[in-house]
């Protein structure tokens, strides 16, 4: 999804979990909703890092100084919907509340990074072990036609 989009569904799981809390609704109401809003800005984090394709163009169109201004904006409203809502969290539950989540939020981001890289790890040498599996089967091919062509020619005498 582009970062406008993003930006959009983030702000409208904002407004949900703020009219959720002032409705006075369940805690895991809210803090699903709160988790949607968090799934939203952390899919715009990585929207506004991406590197883009090999064929996509670069900036899509916009200057340099457009791009920026969009971004700041993002950012500067998702910083103050933050503050918000760790507010809200905090008047409604009690100041632990929104510490746990946030407590839980970085060891989940951890544990992800952490089987990001055994899984890259584990794709590399799948890579590497099918590789060796091609090159000895090429050299047990090569090595077969050898010995059967050297047979061939003890048999029927080279010519």
């Amino acid at each position: 999804m582009d970062p406008i989009s993003l930006f959009m569904a983030a702000t409208a799981a904002f407004n949900t979990v703020k009219k959720l809390v002032e409705a006075g609704r369940e805690v895991e109401d809210v803090l699903g909703q709160v988790g949607v809003w968090m799934g939203k800005v952390s899919e715009l984090q990585a929207a506004d890092s991406k590197k883009p394709g090999l064929f996509q163009r670069i900036g899509n169109g916009k200057s340099v100084e457009q791009e920026a201004m969009e971004q700041l904006q993002r950012r500067e409203a998702v910083r103050k919907q933050h503050l918000e809502m760790m507010s809200m969290v905090k008047l409604r539950y009690g100041p632990q509340a929104f510490e746990d989540l946030m407590t839980m939020q970085r060891q989940i981001k951890l544990k992800r990074e952490r089987e990001l890289i055994h899984q890259q790890q584990r794709r590399r040498d799948m890579v590497g072990y099918a590789f060796a599996a091609i090159i000895i089967g090429l050299s047990v091919w090569a090595l077969w036609g050898m010995i059967a062509l050297a047979i061939d020619w003890k048999l029927n005498g080279v010519r």
